[in-house]
This record gives structure tokens, sequence and C-alpha cells, in this order.
């Protein structure tokens, strides 16, 4: 296992994932992604608009992402871990799949915050839709969200 892809949202339960992916990482050294999908103005529905990834030119309004990207990247430095961030745009578990498709990579891992049944049928779930369309491996991480 040489490539590990972290995908992680701007939430306090994100250090959960982290930290986890640290520990992982530093057992089999690995190269580590992070990642975060920004969906603005993006839905499955239309979802044929590729993928667009966001070059550090097209960052505008997307600083605290990128800031938090970054934080979370210097951890993995500190480990002595090989680390890159990604910032993408487009449908959340859509930009995760491609991401990982394209990096290769051997291990997907992803927190999953627990949500009401109304929730998932109205919203879904995107650990879940993840899971349901790659054939790699994937490491859940069980995250509260209250």
């Amino acid at each position: 296992m040489k490539t590990i892809l972290v995908p992680i949202d701007a939430n306090k339960e994100a250090d959960l994932v982290i930290k986890k992916a640290l520990e992982v990482a530093e057992v089999f050294d690995a190269q580590v992604h992070l990642m975060h999908a920004t969906s603005e103005g993006h839905s499955k529905e239309d979802s044929d608009f590729g993928s667009e990834n966001l070059e550090p030119e097209n960052l505008s309004g997307h600083e605290k992402e990128m800031k938090n990207l970054n934080v979370f990247k210097s951890k993995f430095l500190d480990a002595g871990i090989n680390c890159e961030v990604h910032l993408a745009k487009g449908v959340a578990d859509l930009e995760i799949l491609g991401l990982a498709e394209r990096l290769a990579a051997d291990l997907i891992i992803i927190g999953l915050i627990q949500h009401s049944a109304l929730y998932k049928l109205f919203v879904g779930s995107v650990s879940n839709e993840v899971i349901k369309a790659t054939k790699i491996p994937v490491l859940l991480i069980p995250v509260d969200h209250k």
C-alpha cells in the first residue's frame, strides 16, 4: 500500500480522520493525498460537467478550504510522511472517485457521520456513495456528529 486518499470536510470531525490516516500511513510508509471537494453550483443531475481541480490562480473564495488542507498537510509532513493536497470543485463522491482513480489509490480513508434515515433519504451520504461505486478498499472512520 503506497497511496492513500483522504477526503476531508472542513469540520471538527476531520481531526479524527486525519489522526487515523496518520497512523495508517506511518505503518505502511504510504504517500497521502488529502482532498476537499466543494460542490458550489453542482449537482449529480449536471454531473457531466467533469472534474475541475482548482489551481492556485482559481482559488478565489476557496482560501479557507486550502488553508485547512495545508494545516492538515503539515501534520503529515511533521511526521515525515509525504503528503499532497487537492481541492476540487464538483459533486463530492464523484470527485473522490475520480481522484482515487487518477492516483491509483490503494486505500481511501473517509469519515462516516451518522445521520437520520430521513436525512439519508433526502440528502444521502458521500461515504456511502463512495463505498457503492469503488473497487478500492475503504476505511471508514466513525465520527460523532452532535
